[in-house]
């Protein structure tokens, strides 16, 4: 979280000296239509996210085409998720799941869960995915003997993700994945703590995070999917 669309950005050429271009929205909308657009269902589960009281912060459809093809891309069958919100993300990895498959979905605001719940039933994955209500760093413990996961989807409060994430190497599975939403912080990774204003306390924990899921000890890859808030993926050794 946050956001609702995704603004790809590929290198201008390698004589700009490394500065990039975004591409036109209506080239994006266009090739996101090529590949099937977004699911009436879960269409319609976003857009009324703000109608419901909620912050608009969850992913766009575009992430979560991504989170589901990385998803499946791994046979997934147990999923992590740590934060809900309205359960929009939660319902993209359910599509990705085998039979039997099930998500393990955390959120810490009651109100947010109850909400979820009522998407996650009208999206037809009731069955699919299970909503835990707590602060994450209470509930995850308590979901280690359901492990070991295949997928830890993290996109949660920033100044936490280097502690979701020694959960994470503890708890998925060798050749699983770790997922991070929000990894340039807002843009504001690459700045000095006391000039991130509210994000502050995100600067350190996300760096840690990044550092980790680029310990080759750890990780046996890792890489920056470049949205526009970038979401960064890595295979557990």
């Amino acid at each position: 979280m946050p956001k609702t669309s995704v603004s790809l950005k590929t290198p201008a050429s390698h004589s700009s000296g490394g500065s990039t271009a975004a591409h036109p929205r209506a080239l994006l909308d266009f090739a996101a239509e090529l590949l099937g657009g977004e699911n009436p269902v879960l269409e319609k589960i976003r857009r009324e996210i703000p109608e419901k009281g909620l912050p608009p912060i969850n992913i766009g459809p575009e992430e979560g085409k991504i989170l589901e093809t990385l998803a499946r891309s791994c046979g997934a069958r147990k999923i992590v998720e740590v934060g809900t919100l309205a359960g929009y993300s939660a319902c993209y990895l359910a599509r990705a799941l085998g039979p039997g498959g099930i998500v393990h979905t955390v959120e810490y605001d009651a109100r947010h869960a109850a909400v979820a719940r009522q998407n996650i039933e009208s999206a037809g994955f009731a069955k699919a995915i299970v909503i835990h209500e707590g602060a994450a760093l209470d509930v995850l413990p308590r979901l280690c003997s359901e492990g070991p996961f295949d997928v830890c989807f993290i996109d949660a409060d920033k100044a936490n993700y280097h502690r979701y994430l020694r959960w994470a190497v503890e708890n998925v599975r060798s050749g699983g994945l770790v997922i991070g939403d929000n990894a340039y912080l807002f843009g504001k990774l690459h700045l000095a703590p006391e000039k991130a204003g509210e994000d502050a306390a995100g600067v350190p924990a996300m760096r840690e995070f990044l550092k980790t899921i680029a310990d080759a000890k750890l990780f046996s890859s890792c890489a920056m999917i470049p949205t526009s808030e970038g979401m960064a993926v890595a295979v557990r050794r």
